[in-house]
């Protein structure tokens, strides 16, 4: 690999989150699209009533569309929800038929995304993603 291939990736890095006021409640998703460590596009979104984990499906559901819309065969996504990346890498069953929907969504579009990895991550390291899904809440 070049020197110039490492330093200009493909690969792009996209951080959601799924926020709800309650459990369920009023709920938004919030997505940071990243490039080359730099944040190239943003989206906030407020969902309605939902409950915790239809708003991080929902986040991922949001970011996978982005990436299909925009031809982005390449990407790393990242989720401070367990539950959700357990579920879409296989390593969980989906018992709930309200999720399974949303499982459902999911699994046809990252089917349509070459090389894709769906990560954990601890919440505080998806600061960015949590502040839009804030952001779109507040902005009632």
């Amino acid at each position: 690999m070049s020197i110039l291939s490492r330093c200009f990736s493909l690969v792009y890095e996209i951080y959601c989150d799924g926020a709800s006021r309650s459990n369920p409640g009023e709920a938004s998703v919030g997505i940071s699209i990243l490039k080359d460590s730099e944040e190239i596009a943003t989206i906030k979104k407020r969902i309605g009533i939902a409950t915790n984990n239809v708003a991080e499906y929902l986040g991922l559901i949001e970011a996978l569309k982005y990436c299909v819309e925009n031809n982005i065969m390449e990407v790393d996504i990242y989720l401070d929800s367990l539950l959700v990346v357990q579920q879409v890498n296989l390593e969980y069953k989906v018992k709930s038929k309200k999720l399974q929907e949303y499982y459902n969504q999911a699994l046809d579009l990252i089917n349509k995304i070459n090389n894709i990895k769906i990560n954990h991550i601890r919440r505080e390291f998806n600061k960015r993603a949590d502040q839009l899904a804030n952001q779109a809440l507040d902005e009632l």
